[in-house]
């Protein structure tokens, strides 16, 4: 009996610490819901207060950002409601109920090719039609003010006004967003942009006299096509009729003597060869040329003639002969005055001065009346 009896507080006992304990168990996890849900919310309400944050932030960026552009909000926003309710109110009164679209065409159009041209101008887009049309509808938007204030009393007072505040708003705002101003350039940046233009005109114009003094090359099919001359050149003349003439510079190779001065360098030579005696003139051919006076092949001393200016050689000792005998050189030119006399590089000078200037040393004394000693 009194083990039954035990046994039943024994489960009694058990059945209230149970109870105790899934008590506890209970509150732990309301506790632990709480804890939870709490957390939550305040994750919820951080994460708002970021938002808010974040667009307050944005908000006042912009506005820093854009202060200029708000100050100009009256004078942009203001006229063009004035202007609006006037030509709504002048369109009731010429076409009735309908003319209340009146402002569609006359502001309308005008704000609208206002407001495409800054757009236009981000994406990189031509807006010279766009500010053509900006115009053009402001002065359509001018005059029908104009009119609609001229018929008030206060007469063409009133219609200037009129006409001047429907075009006031869009005024403004193309000077403030249609073209911003670039930045000054530097005065070495103006410079240089100034030589690049010059530059540019100089090569118009030299491509010009080329066109001009270019011939045709003409096909059996009746096809031409221009054929030019290369070289080195320089402009002549003036008054649209620019020339190339050839031209030397230094440090670059020295081109063909042009046809005018070939020509006449024949005829210089041809004349100088006629007046020598007979004597002196020796048969053509190459190993005849720059032959000095009653010398043969056997007799005239050797002379290194550069391989560019062989088959001209001849002529040039020619020609700085005839030069000494008129006197257009001295009796004993010196290398440099040979250079300049012929135009040519002073190593093909040399040369030439040699086989002209030899045989005189040779066969007299010199100017001082001094025979040269010969090593």
């Amino acid at each position: 009996m009194s083990s039954w009896a035990e046994n039943r507080r024994a489960d009694r006992v058990a059945a209230a610490e149970q109870a105790r304990e899934d008590r506890r168990m209970l509150l732990e996890q309301r506790r632990t819901d709480r804890d939870h849900t709490a957390r939550l919310q305040a994750e919820a309400d951080q994460a708002a207060r970021d938002r808010r944050a974040a667009a307050r932030a944005k908000l006042t960026g912009w506005v820093r950002a854009h202060v200029l552009d708000l100050m100009f909000i009256p004078v942009i926003v203001v006229p063009a409601v004035l202007a609006w309710t006037a030509m709504a109110v002048y369109g009731v009164k010429i076409f009735g109920p309908a003319g209340v679209l009146l402002p569609l065409f006359s502001e309308g159009a005008m704000w609208v090719f206002a407001f495409a041209v800054p757009m236009a101008a981000r994406a990189g887009r031509a807006t010279a039609w766009l500010h053509t049309g900006t115009w053009v509808f402001a002065a359509i938007a001018a005059v029908l003010n104009f009119v609609h204030g001229a018929e008030q009393p206060g007469g063409i007072g009133h219609g200037v006004v009129m006409a001047l505040v429907s075009i006031g708003g869009v005024v403004v705002h193309q000077l403030v967003h249609a073209a911003p101003m670039r930045a000054r350039r530097t005065a070495t940046e103006r410079a240089a942009r100034k030589v690049e233009r010059d530059a540019h005109k100089r090569l118009h114009r030299v491509r010009r006299a080329a066109v001009r003094q270019a011939v045709a090359n003409v096909a059996a099919d009746g096809t031409a096509t221009l054929v030019y001359r290369p070289g080195t050149f320089t402009l002549r003349g003036g008054f649209g009729r620019a020339r190339l003439v050839s031209a030397t510079v230094p440090g670059l190779p020295v081109d063909g003597l042009g046809a005018e001065l070939s020509e006449g360098l024949a005829d210089e030579i041809t004349a100088y060869l006629a007046a020598l005696p007979a004597s002196d003139v020796t048969p053509s051919g190459k190993g005849a040329q720059g032959l000095g006076r009653g010398q043969t092949p056997d007799t005239m001393p050797a002379v290194d003639v550069p391989v560019e200016i062989a088959d001209k050689f001849g002529g040039y000792v020619a020609r700085v002969r005839a030069a000494i005998d008129s006197g257009r050189l001295p009796a004993s030119p010196s290398k440099d005055a040979v250079r300049k006399f012929l135009k040519i590089r002073a190593i093909y000078a040399a040369a030439v001065w040699q086989a002209a200037t030899t045989s005189d040393r040779d066969n007299g004394p010199d100017d001082d009346g001094r025979q040269e000693v010969k090593s």
